[in-house]
């Protein structure tokens, strides 16, 4: 009877025994618990920051490299300032005064005060033709294309030929005014061209025969 009460009692601590280290293996040893504090400090990806634009080009950077290229100051037309050489006749002069034309006159050489001027043909041819005093000035020189209606339209140069155009119409006092006319409107044409010879064509008519079919 004794001998079975031993049995049970070393059962008993066995199971006991068992029952702690069960409980032991459970709880486990807090030491070793993993910490939350580390599993978000190294096992969490790193919080990603708002990602920050690269330096933009400065603003008048952009506008200099956008804006449209400005036209090159060649491109404008040339321009020269000098008085110009307008020519009048001396009537009766007989070549006194300047070259012999017409009824024994002189076709003689004027200068006005500098003009500021892209062509020089151009500039001379209308201001002779715009003129309407029949005489220029107190000089007693008569400006025979007073009465007439003439409108420059274009020159051109070829060799030491200087062609001028002219539009509308030429009022002549008769046989003496026609070469009167013809000198004053080829003179002021050459000189202001440069060259030894001039046309003068209106309408698109040659000046003389022009004039002769008046």
């Amino acid at each position: 009877m004794s001998g079975n009460r031993l049995i049970v009692s070393s059962l008993a601590g066995l199971a006991g025994l068992g029952l702690v280290f069960a409980l032991s293996g459970c709880v486990g040893d807090p030491s070793q618990a993993p910490s939350t504090t580390g599993t978000l400090s190294t096992g969490s990806p790193p919080v990603s920051q708002t990602p920050q634009p690269t330096s933009a080009p400065p603003a008048s950077s952009a506008s200099e490299s956008s804006a449209p290229a400005q036209p090159s100051s060649g491109t404008k037309a040339a321009s020269a300032t000098s008085p110009l050489t307008i020519f009048y006749v001396a009537v009766d002069d007989h070549g006194k005064s300047g070259p012999l034309v017409g009824c024994g006159d002189s076709i003689v050489a004027t200068e006005t005060g500098p003009v500021i001027y892209a062509s020089q043909v151009e500039a001379s041819m209308s201001t002779l033709l715009e003129d309407k005093d029949a005489e220029h000035g107190q000089s007693g020189l008569v400006n025979t294309l007073s009465a007439s209606e003439l409108t420059y339209v274009s020159a051109s140069v070829s060799g030491d030929t200087v062609t001028v155009e002219l539009s509308g119409e030429i009022l002549s006092g008769g046989t003496c005014d026609d070469p009167r006319i013809i000198a004053q409107l080829t003179h002021t044409a050459m000189v202001a061209a440069g060259t030894g010879e001039a046309v003068i064509l209106i309408n698109g008519v040659d000046v003389n025969k022009y004039l002769s079919q008046k």
